[in-house]
């Protein structure tokens, strides 16, 4: 054999096995259909944001997308359903409704957060309670998840210690949100990461407004992070 078809073929192979590396690294890698998904995984596995009862709620994300919902709000002590309804009957049948699909076991945790939430998987705890509930910031009605004692997010998470971590935001709002009424309206400053994923908001009805009240998350996108086989 020539020794240029000798040296080609070498390159060839080198050439080859360089992209079979590449690959199987790749398939270890973030979903590359969800852009931005490997910054999303930072957020929703940093221990400093979620209270210790958050792997739960990740457990049954899927339920959520099940019922149509494409963002949910996580508070400290609870988890707000994103869709308003206008009467409490509304809101109760999607509650009922989704309190049957809670009674079946968690999802599977892909294995990155099987890993990140490994402790708080072992503990023993109390299913959450689906409930119908009045929101009193804006006086929808919404579907929530609780449970006593439960926490959810970090109480005392400071916007930042958000900021300093992960650098400012992609973009920042201000919501003026009215209730019925001659209730003062709530003013939300909602600071958005990841292509507004994952949103993080403040309220000045707060006793702290430096304090993040609420996460807001896209849930096609964290559903499809978190859980196998989404």
């Amino acid at each position: 054999m020539p020794k240029s078809t000798r040296v080609f073929s070498l390159l060839l192979v080198a050439g080859i096995a360089g992209l079979l590396r590449m690959g199987s690294v790749a398939s270890a890698m973030s979903d590359p259909q969800i852009p931005g998904s490997a910054q999303l995984e930072k957020f929703l596995t940093d221990q400093n944001i979620w209270g210790p009862d958050a792997a739960q709620v990740f457990a049954y994300f899927d339920r959520w997308r099940s019922e149509g919902e494409s963002s949910i709000e996580i508070f400290y002590d609870r988890v707000v359903g994103g869709t308003k309804f206008e009467t409490p009957e509304q809101a109760k049948v999607r509650a009922e409704r989704m309190a049957l699909v809670m009674k079946r076991p968690g999802a599977k945790l892909s294995p990155l957060f099987a890993t990140s939430y490994k402790t708080a998987l072992k503990r023993k705890i109390p299913p959450l309670q689906v409930q119908s509930a009045r929101f009193m910031e804006d006086d929808s009605y919404r579907v929530e998840w609780k449970r006593e004692g439960a926490e959810f997010l970090k109480k005392d998470l400071a916007m930042r210690a958000v900021t300093a971590a992960y650098g400012p935001p992609e973009k920042t709002t201000t919501e003026v949100v009215q209730a019925r009424g001659d209730r003062r309206p709530a003013v939300l400053t909602i600071s958005e990461y990841v292509g507004g994923k994952i949103k993080f908001v403040q309220s000045d009805l707060s006793p702290d407004p430096n304090l993040v009240d609420r996460v807001i998350l896209d849930v096609p996108a964290v559903t499809a992070l978190v859980l196998v086989s989404h």
